[in-house]
């Protein structure tokens, strides 16, 4: 066993905590113009996680044509000072996958903050806002996935915005013979 992942659930009828937006960063509706930043800023924030390589430019056309694919959920903040994505949560609600299973769950998901922007309460002040944002479309819970190994303290910033652990999942890595 190399890894574990787990999937985090919260439900929405409690009550959300207050985590403010650092001072200097502020919220702004997404707009088409702005893809190619999110994306590119989601792609610096992960460089320090486990096994990240980065999205190859084909997956950017296909990640805008996903039916799950709705930028007006989504949280970015801005520095205000260099106009620069300090982080974002890229929220979902999957329509098809709720009336499969019958729920009402979005996702809270593609969570990042870039590295000048860490440690000062932005991922949570981004989280609470989705899950605002979640709650205001009929939606009765969150979930997220997270490598509970993840550098950046990940598993503890969501279990305090209210996220449990649903489900645990192992990554082995099985070293392969080379022929002689």
């Amino acid at each position: 066993m190399i890894r574990y992942y787990q999937r985090m659930v919260r439900p929405l009828d409690e009550p959300i905590p207050d985590f403010p937006l650092p001072d200097g960063l502020e919220l702004r509706p997404v707009t088409p113009d702005q893809y190619r930043a999110i994306w590119d800023a989601s792609n610096d924030a992960f460089r320090d996680h486990w096994g990240f390589s980065p999205r190859p430019d084909e997956y950017f056309d296909w990640w805008q044509s996903e039916p799950i694919f709705n930028p007006s959920l989504w949280q970015v903040a801005w520095d205000v000072a260099t106009n620069e994505i300090a982080g974002q949560v890229q929220t979902v609600i999957d329509a098809h996958e709720n009336e499969t299973f019958q729920r009402r769950r979005g996702y809270t998901e593609t969570i990042s903050v870039r590295r000048p922007y860490r440690r000062r309460g932005l991922a949570r002040a981004l989280i609470v806002e989705s899950l605002r944002t979640l709650k205001t479309h009929g939606m009765t819970e969150s979930a997220l996935h997270v490598d509970s190994e993840n550098i950046t303290g990940a598993t503890r910033v969501y279990t305090d915005c209210g996220f449990r652990v649903e489900a645990t999942r192992l990554a082995y890595r099985k070293p392969l013979a080379t022929s002689g």
